[in-house]
């Protein structure tokens, strides 16, 4: 999921210098789950996944043209 994001984001017409923040809490995201997209990996990285969630809506909120 964070990979077709944030291939989304650099893809994006407006580059990925758009995106600086949402693409670096993309980046620590999956530093975090090291890769591992099994169900207790995610279960324990709950908050984290959330938390990324939450911050790159609020985000997009704020950049409304970006908002699709």
């Amino acid at each position: 999921m964070t990979q077709r994001l944030a291939r989304a984001m650099k893809a994006d017409p407006k580059g990925p210098g758009h995106f600086p923040e949402p693409l670096a809490w993309v980046a620590a995201l999956d530093k975090t789950l090291s890769g591992d997209p099994s169900t207790p990996n995610l279960e324990t990285h709950r908050a984290k996944l959330v938390d990324t969630r939450d911050r790159i809506n609020t985000w997009m909120q704020g950049h409304p043209d970006d908002y699709r």
